[in-house]
């Protein structure tokens, strides 16, 4: 999804459209997290989804708000251990298959 589909899809759906991109602003504003952190997380979950638009954006205000090259890195590096995790449940699944 990009820029343009959230906003007609905001626009196209009336009141509920305009709930939701209520709520969406009280996310970005009702926090208890620091900017910098707001903004890393937010690039985490983003990445999980798969939202590259999104990381560019919200990469670009994580900098602004003070975040390193490294921190950054850290965001994504922190992760493959969970997609590891993952793959290896699915690699175990498929040998153990293969081998029946």
């Amino acid at each position: 999804m990009n820029e343009s589909d959230w906003l007609f899809m905001i626009q196209d759906t009336g009141e509920l459209g305009q709930e939701l991109a209520a709520f969406y602003q009280k996310t970005e504003t009702q926090t208890a997290l620091d900017e910098k952190t707001h903004q890393l997380v937010y690039i985490a979950y983003l990445a999980s989804a798969g939202i590259v638009k999104g990381i560019t954006k919200h990469t670009k205000q994580a900098k602004k708000a003070g975040a390193t090259r490294a921190e950054i890195q850290s965001v994504f590096t922190c992760g493959w251990a969970v997609g590891a995790a993952r793959l290896s449940e699915c690699y175990r699944a498929a040998m153990k298959a293969y081998d029946e």
